[in-house]
C-alpha cells in the first residue's frame, strides 16, 4: 500500500481505526530498533557539572566541566537551546574526559534574542552535550549561561563573532589547494564557484558551504558540475537553510543538524538535502520493516531513525509525532485539553527518563508512541496525544469531556453502536 493509499484509507475509516484491545495488559510488542543505531546504553552520558563564565559575550569561551567528554579536540558538540528558536551545534575545543572548552561564535549570535531597537540582546541558552551519546537532558537555569553580544570599543552591542582571519582573497589565491575556512572546500573551488574562501558560510544561513555545496552535487546525481545556474542547495542564498530541495520531507536545515549530531560533521554526508537516499538506498531487514512506511522494500532518509529511538525521522520532525500534523489532517477534530510534550527527532529519550521515544508514551495512556503510530503491524495508526483514544478507560482520558465541541471520541458520530458507549457512561 503506496502512502497515498494509506493517507486515503485512515481518511475514509476515520480516527478510530481499530478497537480497543489489549491495552490494559500492557504494552504491546514494541518494534526493533531502527537502521542508524546509536552507541550502546551502556555507554555512559555526558554530564555538564559547571559552567563558566555564566555571563559570557559572542567571540568568548565557555569552560564546561562534567564526566564522560571524549578526549581531544573537536570531538564533543555543544548544543545551544532556547524557546523559540532552532537548537544551535558548536563543535567543542580541546577536552578532557572532565572539560571541555567551547568558542561563542557568531553563528550562536545570530539567534540572541532581538530588541525593538533591532539589537540584539542577552539570552539565556541551556546546554547539552553531544559525544559518544547525546546528554540526557538540558541544563537547569542556574547551569544555563547568558550570552550577549560582543561590544566595540564606544559601548555599542555588535555580534563580531571570532576575531578576523587572517585570511584574504589574495592570500587565497596564491594557495589554491588550501581550505582556509575549513568548510571542506578548497580556495580555487570556492573563487571558482564565488563562495567566500574566508568564510565557513558565505551565506550566513548557519548551513556551511560544504555541505550546501555536496548537497547540490547530490541533487544532480553526481554526473553534472556544480549546477549554479539552477535551483539546488545553494551556499550563496542566504533563505534557503529551511527548504527541503529533495521532497524527501525532512527540511535542509534538519538533514544538516543530522550530519552534524551523528555524522561528525564528515564527509561523505551522512544526511544530505540533495538525495533522499543518502548514502545509497538501504534494504528493509525483518527488523527495520516497520519503518518502510510505502513498503517499497527500501528506507528513504525521511523513512529512517538517526537517533535510533524507534520512530522515523519523518514522524518525529514534521509528522505524526507532532501536534500541528494531526491538526492538519483532521481539521474539524477539536485536539485534546492538554498539549502532550513533543518529542525530538534527534534526541532519543526526550524527557530524559531513561526510556527512548518508541516505546515511550507521550499521552500516558498505556499505549506506547511507536504503537500508536503502527497498531499491531498492519499500519493503522492513531495519534499519541489523545489519551482516549484508542481507549477511553485509560488511566489519563478524561473523566469529563468537554459538552461543548468536544474531542474524539465524544463527538456525535464517533461512537459507534456496540464499540463504546454513549458521552454519559457510569465510570
Amino acid at each position: 500500500m503506496s502512502r497515498r493509499q494509506l493517507v486515503t484509507a485512515v481518511l475514509a475509516t476515520g480516527c478510530l481505526l481499530v478497537p480497543a484491545t489489549g491495552a490494559g495488559a500492557g504494552l504491546p510488542a514494541l518494534h526493533a530498533a531502527a537502521t542508524d543505531a546509536p552507541p550502546s546504553v551502556s555507554t555512559p552520558l555526558p554530564v555538564i557539572r559547571r559552567v563558566r563564565p555564566l555571563n559570557a559575550t559572542i567571540g568568548g569561551t565557555l569552560t564546561i566541566t562534567g564526566r564522560n567528554f571524549l578526549p581531544g579536540r573537536g570531538r564533543n558538540t555543544v548544543v545551544f537551546f532556547r524557546e523559540g528558536a532552532p537548537a544551535i551545534f558548536l563543535k567543542a575545543g580541546k577536552a578532557t574526559r572532565r572539560r571541555m572548552t567551547v568558542r561563542l561564535t557568531s553563528k550562536l549570535g545570530d539567534f540572541l534574542i532581538g530588541r525593538n531597537n533591532g539589537e540584539k540582546g542577552a539570552t539565556r541558552f541551556r546546554l547539552r552535550v553531544l559525544s559518544r551519546r547525546f546528554g540526557a537532558r538540558f541544563t537547569p537555569r542556574k547551569l544555563s549561561p547568558v550570552v550577549r553580544p560582543a561590544r566595540s570599543a564606544g559601548g555599542r552591542a555588535r555580534d563580531t563573532g571570532p576575531p578576523a582571519p587572517t585570511c584574504t582573497l589574495e592570500s587565497a589565491r596564491l594557495a589554491p589547494q588550501a581550505d582556509a575556512d575549513g568548510d571542506a572546500l578548497g580556495n580555487a573551488l570556492e573563487l571558482a564557484i564565488k563562495t567566500s574562501p574566508c568564510a565557513a558560510d558565505t551565506d550566513g544561513d548557519a548551513i556551511p558551504d560544504g555541505y550546501e555545496y555536496e548537497s547540490a552535487l547530490d541533487y544532480n546525481s553526481r554526473a553534472l558540475p556544480y549546477p549554479g545556474k539552477r535551483p539546488y542547495p545553494n551556499p550563496l542564498d542566504p533563505s534557503d537553510a529551511h527548504t527541503d530541495y529533495d521532497s524527501d520531507g525532512l527540511l535542509m536545515s534538519d538533514e544538516h543538524a543530522a550530519w552534524v549530531l551523528y555524522g561528525g560533521s564528515s564527509f561523505p554526508l551522512l544526511y544530505s538535502d540533495g538525495t533522499q537516499t543518502s548514502g545509497g538506498p538501504v534494504q528493509v531487514t525483518a527488523q527495520t520493516r516497520w519503518a518502510d512506511m510505502n513498503e517499497d522494500g527500501f528506507l528513504t532518509d525521511d523513512e529512517k531513525d538517526v537517533d535510533g529511538d524507534g520512530l522515523t525521522n519523518w514522524d518525529e520532525a514534521h509528522g505524526r509525532m507532532t501536534p500541528g500534523w494531526w491538526i492538519a489532517v483532521w481539521n474539524d477534530e477539536p485536539p485534546y485539553t492538554l498539549n502532550y510534550l513533543q518529542t525530538l527527532w534527534l534526541d532519543p529519550d526526550t524527557d530524559g527518563d531513561g526510556l527512548p521515544d518508541g516505546p515511550d508514551d507521550v499521552d500516558e495512556d498505556g499505549w506506547a508512541n511507536a504503537d500508536d503510530l503502527d497498531r499491531d503491524g498492519r499500519r493503522l495508526w492513531l495519534q499519541p496525544f489523545n489519551p482516549c483514544l484508542p481507549d477511553f478507560n485509560s488511566r489519563s482520558c478524561a473523566l469529563h469531556p468537554p459538552v461543548e465541541n468536544p474531542y474524539p471520541p465524544f463527538r456525535a458520530g464517533d461512537i459507534m453502536p456496540g464499540e463504546l458507549p454513549p458521552l454519559a457512561w457510569p465510570r
